[in-house]
């Protein structure tokens, strides 16, 4: 599980809880806020983790689908619902009653196995039939990537591990924080494919400047200076007065002579005073990076003053 150590730790203490304890789960949150991560972290860690696993999605539910959950998982396993809130009324209707013991999924069907782990992924529970998701023993509800700001830059870190990259210019960071993020973590690795694949056409254009030696290394922009100020090739949407607040606090401010008296941010070339990256192998990283989010914020409340 990757977050802020203050709330990931416990989140996972209570996942870990979750996984060993017997009932059904209800896992909600945005699309891309990690309902797969967490079903499968419970998967993993409960007794039910060597047993099988049977996926149904909420649009191709079907009685015949039903018929072989049963046959592959018989007395013991997991069953994984992708897309509840897809599934028809009438299923859902159905599927509430054989959730709580009180009817089959189909006549003359089989009740719930008491072997089995019950898993339902969905998106807005006011989708649900009413009262479904109360049927649920426990239900999981994963915050927007909005809510959840201090995280960004574990998974950053996270989906740029096997990359070649060792600097981000401190302008990405600003933009990830205060980009608003409806599409969270799919959106988030979006955006750092984007921003590599701009970088890599720009290697070929005619005077690009790069491929200096810096701390003994060839310094490729595309791998390290990402997403500098194009803002054209990937559709940020940013909350009201960022725009506007941020060349004067770029400008008027000592915002960027304290990011680097601070020692969070890395000048590489001195004769380009806005070329502040931060180091991904910075065991602080993460830190730095959530302390410069804060102070800007700051600077930027001010600024709307």
């Amino acid at each position: 599980m990757l977050g802020h150590p203050q709330r990931i730790e416990p989140f996972q203490h209570f996942l870990a809880f979750i996984a060993k304890a017997p009932g059904s789960v209800l896992i909600t949150g945005p699309i891309g806020s990690g309902k797969k991560r967490v079903a499968r972290f419970l998967i993993e860690n409960g007794p039910w983790q060597n047993t099988p696993v049977f996926t149904l999605k909420g649009l191709h539910f079907s009685e015949d689908q039903w018929g072989q959950a049963y046959q592959t998982l018989k007395d013991t396993g997991t069953l994984l619902l992708e897309g509840l809130q897809y599934l028809p009324l009438s299923m859902q209707e159905r599927f509430k009653d054989w959730l709580t013991g009180q009817a089959p999924i189909e006549k003359g069907g089989k009740m719930i196995p008491p072997g089995w782990k019950v898993l339902a992924l969905g998106t807005q529970t006011d989708e649900f039939l009413e009262g479904l998701r109360y049927r649920f023993t426990y239900h999981i509800h994963l915050p927007s990537l909005n809510e959840v700001i201090e995280d960004i830059p574990y998974h950053i870190k996270y989906f740029l591990r096997e990359k070649p990259i060792r600097y981000l210019r401190y302008f990405f960071l600003l933009k990830a924080f205060f980009h608003e993020w409806q599409g969270n973590l799919h959106e988030l690795e979006q955006c750092l494919l984007q921003a590599m694949a701009y970088y890599r056409g720009m290697t070929l254009v005619e005077g690009f400047q790069g491929g200096e030696e810096v701390f003994g290394e060839k310094r490729v922009r595309y791998y390290q200076d990402i997403l500098k100020g194009e803002w054209w090739y990937f559709p940020y949407r940013f909350p009201p007065g960022f725009t506007e607040g941020l060349a004067y606090v770029l400008q008027k401010t000592d915002f960027r002579n304290r990011i680097v008296r601070e020692g969070w941010v890395i000048p590489l070339i001195a004769a380009e005073p806005g070329f502040l990256v931060f180091d991904l192998n910075d065991p602080e990283f993460e830190e730095k990076a959530n302390k410069m989010y804060y102070a800007f914020s700051e600077y930027l409340k001010a600024a709307s003053g």
